[in-house]
């Protein structure tokens, strides 16, 4: 059986790398003692996986992990020993079992919503239509690895529209951005795509950024949640 699920990544760690967070979670998973299946082979490591990178900087209230467990356990009592066992900074909010032949949840996700709020005390209305008026918005964004250096992103491929209002100062931004087999894209470029092509000044290195939900997306654009039978009695 496979035990989901969804934690956060909370304000206090947001500036650890993704790599250490998923270390994090694994030291977590040796602590509790879960009956975790293990890989074989010459170096066995542990079966788990996450649903999707979170950047660096980025909080989160929909991160998910995957763990295949060599034999069945109640879910809340494998809730109980991983909530004894991860640090502060990251919480369980729901959870689920899955056999362990259903796909793969890293697979599952096909996209996010986010809030955004930063200091902002110039116009924005007129930018904010102009974008979700727009049919297509290319962001040209560095790339060192490529050949030529510049990796252009549509933008309103994967973020079809924004919602944002201003209030004492402040900007706040909400979407929903698309997730792909090859990828998706980083709620700061949509900041740098408002500078570059609406002519705002957004502080993009001030901005607060919030992943609220994380889900899949079925064949007719319906949103599903990414744990299908939810126990919710953790929280």
């Amino acid at each position: 059986m496979k035990l989901r699920m969804q934690i956060t990544k909370e304000k206090e760690i947001r500036f650890i790398s993704h790599l250490e967070y998923v270390r994090t979670i694994e030291r977590a998973i040796r602590r509790a003692k879960l009956p975790a299946a293990y890989s074989e082979g010459f170096n066995p490591h542990l079966k788990f996986s996450l649903a999707s990178a979170l950047g660096v900087g980025v909080v989160s209230m929909a991160e998910f992990v995957e763990i295949e467990l060599a034999e069945p356990m109640e879910v809340h009592e494998a809730v109980q020993k991983m909530t004894a066992a991860l640090p502060r900074g990251i919480q369980i909010m729901a959870a689920d079992v899955t056999a362990n032949n259903a796909p793969a949840l890293m697979a599952s996700a096909g996209g996010a919503d986010y809030l955004v709020v930063l200091p902002y005390s110039g116009e924005y209305v007129e930018a904010v239509a102009a974008f979700n008026a727009a049919e297509s918005v290319v962001y040209a964004k560095a790339a060192p690895k490529l050949r030529n250096k510049i990796k252009e992103i549509d933008v309103k491929f994967y973020i079809p529209e924004i919602c944002a209002k201003q209030e004492n100062d402040m900007l706040t931004l909400k979407f929903s951005c698309r997730i792909t087999p090859n990828g998706s894209m980083k709620a700061a470029d949509l900041l740098n795509t408002l500078n570059q092509h609406f002519g705002m000044q957004l502080p993009v290195e001030k901005a607060d950024i919030t992943r609220l939900d994380l889900y899949r997306a079925a064949a007719d654009g319906r949103r599903l949640p990414m744990l299908e039978h939810m126990d919710k009695s953790i929280q």
